[in-house]
């Protein structure tokens, strides 16, 4: 199988854990065992705390997909989605399996051209590599 690939639009992304959840339950992983998590950006002093000041403050979410996330190859097989691209309500990720689908190099691009930047996170946060992130900010 071909590498994944997946690109997060985090102005999408609303922080309510369905697709970390939606991994636990699908993959059946003990409860103390994550693949992914959701990654609060605000002040880093705790969960769902923004930054700023009042009247100016900021959050977002970031979902983060550990190096041990196996993308569900067998939902994959039956050309279906992972368990967290699923259960995104509102579709903030996108995934693909085939190097020759093109969704989401045209994406990126169509993101770049409202003015999003696109990134990866480094390589020591020791992350799922192929997951890129869109964002405004």
């Amino acid at each position: 199988m071909a590498e994944t690939r997946m690109l997060v639009n985090l102005e999408r992304c609303i922080g309510c854990w369905s697709c970390a959840m939606a991994c636990k339950i699908g993959n059946g992983l003990d409860d103390d065992k994550w693949w992914m998590t959701v990654r609060t950006l605000g002040s880093g002093e705790g969960i769902d705390r923004p930054a700023g000041v009042y009247p100016k403050l900021t959050m977002g979410w970031m979902p983060v997909w550990s190096k041990k996330c196996i993308s569900c190859p067998e939902r994959i097989s039956e050309d279906r989605e992972p368990y967290c691209v699923h259960s995104c309500p509102t579709k903030a990720l996108l995934h693909r399996a085939r190097e020759a689908d093109s969704a989401i190099a045209d994406e990126r691009e169509r993101l770049l051209g409202k003015g999003y930047r696109v990134f990866e996170l480094p390589t020591w946060e020791d992350v799922k590599p192929g997951t890129e992130y869109a964002s405004r900010r």
